[in-house]
C-alpha cells in the first residue's frame, strides 16, 4: 500500500507541475492542465485532466493543454518581446485559440481589433521567420481582416480615438499590410489596403492625422499592392505561354511531316 501511495504521489506531483507551470506566465490558462497524473490505473487522471496511465506520457499531456485566449491574456502579451509573443501564439497550446479568434464571425469590440493589430504588429519583428509565417498565414482571407478590420477602418474618423492613438493604429496596420503583401503576394485582393488608403485620406483631409508622413506610407503600400498584382498577372501569363508552347510545337511538327509526305508523294499516316 505504501508503495502505491508513493507512486501515486509522484505521478500527482508531476502532472500538476506541468499543468500550472506552462501557463502561469501568460495568464490563467485552462485550469490544472494535465491533471493529477495517472491516479488509480489511469482512471482518475484521465477523467480530471486528460492524464495518462503511462508515466512516459507526460509530453502528450502537455500537448493536450489548451489556452483560453481572453482579452486579459492577450493584453498581457504587450509586455513580452516579439519572439516571446510569436512563439507563444504559434505554440501547440495557443495556436488553436488564436486561429479561432481570427476566424470567428461574431461581432468584435473595437478594443479587441486595436489590441490584435498591436500584438500582431509587434510579432512582425520576430527573429523566427517560420513561426511568424505560421502566425501571419492566419490573416489572409480571415474574418478578422474582412469582417472586423475592414469596417473599422471605414469609420475611423468617428472612432473617438485620440490623434496619437489614431496614428499608432494606422502605422500598425500599415506594417501588417506590408508584411502580408511581401510574404503572400497572391493574397493582395483579400487585404483591406484600399480601405486603409481611403481612411487615411479622409483623416488627412479632415485634419485628424497627427503624422502627415502616414499618407506617404499608405501611398507606398498602394504602389506595392499594384506591383504585386502586376507581377502575379505577368507570372500567370508566362505560365500560360509555357503550357501553349509544347502544343504549338507539336502542331508545327505534325504539319511539317504532313507537308513533306505530300511533297514526296508518300502515303499519309
Amino acid at each position: 500500500m505504501s508503495v502505491w501511495r508513493g507512486q501515486r504521489g509522484r505521478e500527482r506531483g508531476s502532472g500538476r507541475g506541468i499543468g500550472r507551470g506552462s501557463l502561469r506566465e501568460y495568464g490563467e490558462g485552462s485550469g490544472r492542465g494535465g491533471g493529477r497524473g495517472s491516479g488509480r490505473a489511469g482512471r482518475r487522471g484521465g477523467r480530471r485532466g486528460g492524464g495518462t496511465s503511462d508515466p512516459g506520457g507526460v509530453g502528450k499531456a502537455r500537448d493536450q493543454l489548451e489556452v483560453n485566449l481572453g482579452f486579459t491574456e492577450l493584453q498581457s502579451l504587450e509586455t513580452k518581446t516579439c519572439d516571446e509573443i510569436t512563439l507563444y501564439l504559434t505554440s501547440s497550446q495557443c495556436f488553436p485559440a488564436m486561429e479561432y479568434l481570427l476566424k470567428q464571425q461574431s461581432v468584435m469590440e473595437y478594443r479587441w481589433i486595436i489590441l490584435i493589430v498591436s500584438i500582431v504588429t509587434k510579432a512582425c519583428d520576430c527573429s523566427c521567420s517560420e513561426s511568424l509565417l505560421k502566425l501571419l498565414n492566419l490573416l489572409p482571407g480571415s474574418s478578422f481582416l474582412n469582417s472586423h478590420l475592414r469596417p473599422y477602418l471605414s469609420m475611423l474618423s468617428s472612432s473617438g480615438l485620440s490623434l496619437v492613438d489614431l496614428a499608432v493604429f494606422l502605422r500598425n496596420v500599415i506594417k501588417i499590410m506590408n508584411e502580408l503583401l511581401r510574404r503572400f503576394p497572391s493574397c493582395y485582393a483579400d487585404l483591406p489596403v484600399s480601405d486603409l488608403y481611403c481612411a487615411t485620406r479622409m483623416l488627412s483631409d479632415t485634419g485628424q492625422l497627427a503624422d502627415g508622413a502616414l499618407v506617404t506610407e499608405v501611398d507606398e503600400i498602394m504602389k506595392l499592392r499594384i506591383e504585386k498584382a502586376e507581377e502575379l498577372k505577368r507570372k500567370e501569363e508566362e505560365e500560360r505561354q509555357k503550357r501553349r508552347k509544347p502544343r504549338r510545337e507539336g502542331e508545327i511538327a505534325k504539319f511539317t511531316k504532313y507537308s513533306l509526305r505530300l511533297y514526296f508523294c508518300l502515303p499519309i499516316e
